[in-house]
């Protein structure tokens, strides 16, 4: 009996350690380059509607054309006339936006750099580099590269992003926008997927604003999830920031503490 049980003990020791020393990197890199198990399953819808009645609404015209707009007022809404001030509170408590008659010195387009450095415990670490280029006051390009390190066992890997935003709120203490675009992961993985992302920045009073980010990159039959909360503080031109970090790789998920700078020129 003593026999027994030592040999279940042991079963289990071994089992939590080789999953241990699996890593969680690797863990990730598995769901993320696994290949789709449901390939077959997109091809399984059929086409039972297509003897159906095709007069019977003439009201469906009407609703879709008002769906339609709906839609495209939320998205993208009223494309106002905006303008740069040189940097957020520059003249007084106000973000990014300005009206074109503020009579201050305005600019057409903003470009952004920042870096993020993370950590969660002494398991992993990371970094976020993040070029931001509005080159008008409604659209702007997005590049930034994420990385991961884990300690035990040593292992990293990569995400870059190519992203297209769209400012969609550009009030003188709000800026939100939504962005579309593809990411791809390396380090063993080498695959490219579709991704997307929301954000708002909030500008409370000099010289702080708070910030929130989501961001879902789809990789095969997974994704990488990325949320941000951080607060900043201003100074001209540079910003410190600070605050949480939330990432899924596939199956995998790490809570981070993470800070950065960021300038804008």
């Amino acid at each position: 009996m003593k026999s027994k049980i030592t040999l279940t003990f042991l079963l289990i020791c071994f089992t939590y350690n080789f999953s241990n020393a699996q890593g969680k990197l690797n863990r990730a890199k598995e769901d993320l380059s696994g290949s789709s198990s449901s390939s077959s399953s997109s091809s399984s819808w059929s086409n039972d509607d297509d003897d159906g009645d095709d007069g019977g609404c003439f009201l469906c015209g009407f609703f879709v054309e008002i769906a339609y707009h709906v839609t495209v007022g939320i998205l993208f809404g009223e494309m106002q006339s905006r303008y740069f001030y040189e940097y957020p509170y520059s003249d007084g408590s106000h973000g990014e936006y300005a009206f074109p008659d503020e009579n201050v010195p305005l600019k057409r387009g903003q470009l952004i750099i920042s870096n993020t450095t993370f950590a969660s415990g002494k398991e992993f670490y990371g970094n976020d580099i993040k070029l931001n280029y509005r080159f008008v006051p409604l659209v702007g390009v997005e590049v930034n590269h994420l990385h991961f390190f884990e300690q035990e066992p040593k292992n990293e890997l990569g995400v870059s992003s190519f992203m297209i935003n769209y400012y969609r709120v550009r009030d003188q203490r709000v800026t939100a926008f939504w962005g579309v675009g593809a990411s791809h992961i390396g380090n063993g993985v080498d695959e490219t997927g579709f991704a997307y992302q929301v954000g708002v920045d909030v500008y409370l009073d000099q010289p702080i604003s708070i910030s929130a980010l989501w961001k879902q990159s789809l990789i095969n039959d997974s994704s990488v999830d990325e949320l941000k909360l951080h607060a900043r503080y201003h100074l001209k031109r540079f910003s410190i920031h600070g605050g949480y970090n939330h990432y899924k790789l596939g199956s995998v998920s790490i809570n981070a503490l993470g800070a950065g700078i960021d300038y804008r020129f």
